[in-house]
């Protein structure tokens, strides 16, 4: 006799059906989740230990500023200006910079981990030694923001036209404010676009990674949060990072495939 399925029977068929959607099973996934959350309990980490030198931040920024300054790429300020003629402008980066930097990352590396998951290993090596190198960076060499130095002829817009800012809410008390050297931003950016590219042959989908890091490189100047030379030390932190984890496991290094879906891949 065929016994009548229970309400308990329907919640173990949910969770094996939920379990099966993940490639490799609900533990691995587990792990990859707790990689990511202790690399963002070491930023916090960092955060705290930079915390009350705030002048030694703010002699290397002007450092950098001098850097740039004699280098003649100091046009920061310049651009802020030209850019606060279109007001709109300005308000559509405050709310990228402030909204798509996290979301974007975590986006794509649950993309990877579902639907390419024979590469995350890989990607995930790559991600967690970049964020490595560049808190190391930060912990050693604390570098405040254009937006923070008086002299740096760059205002904070952040401040000055969005409800989320530095100096209040979430943002200041998660984010190292003493940060700017490499630009993450820029780094993960890089890392996002460099990811799309490699797994996918969709030529939107290649049109937009190539384009991502070029707006995000507008937000951290327009907002007043990057120096250009950050924006370099991001991609260095990336390109070694990168260059590491292919030394080490280079068969590991995906191809370029069309993926539209988990059936159609397989």
């Amino acid at each position: 006799m065929k016994r009548k399925l229970s309400l308990r029977d329907s919640g173990i068929e949910l969770t094996r059906s939920w379990r099966g959607a993940l490639p490799a099973g609900g533990r691995d996934a587990l792990r990859q989740l707790i990689f990511l959350v202790a690399c963002y309990a070491a930023y916090d980490v960092v955060r705290v230990l930079v915390s009350g030198r705030e002048v030694v931040a703010m002699a290397n920024a002007q450092a950098i500023i001098n850097a740039e300054k004699a280098l003649h790429l100091y046009v920061e300020p310049f651009i802020q200006a030209k850019a606060s003629h279109l007001h709109a402008l300005v308000i559509f980066m405050d709310w990228f910079y402030g909204n798509m930097h996290l979301p974007a990352t975590i986006l794509v590396l649950v993309w990877i981990y579902l639907y390419r998951n024979d590469t995350f290993r890989f990607f995930r090596n790559v991600f967690l030694t970049m964020n490595v190198l560049a808190m190391t960076i930060f912990a050693m060499l604390p570098v405040a923001p254009p937006r923070m130095v008086p002299t740096s002829g760059v205002v904070d817009t952040l401040y000055l036209y969005s409800t989320s800012n530095y100096h209040s809410g979430i943002l200041s008390l998660v984010t190292d404010q003493y940060a700017a050297l490499p630009s993450l931003h820029i780094g993960y950016a890089l890392f996002l676009s460099l990811a799309i590219y490699l797994l996918t042959t969709n030529r939107l989908a290649r049109a937009l990674a190539v384009a991502y890091p070029f707006v995000v490189l507008l937000a951290i100047v327009i907002t007043g949060n990057h120096y250009l030379l950050d924006a370099v030390a991001g991609v260095i932190v990336l390109a070694v990072a990168f260059v590491a984890n292919y030394g080490i496991a280079p068969q590991t290094v995906p191809q370029a495939m069309r993926v539209y879906s988990r059936d159609a891949h397989e």
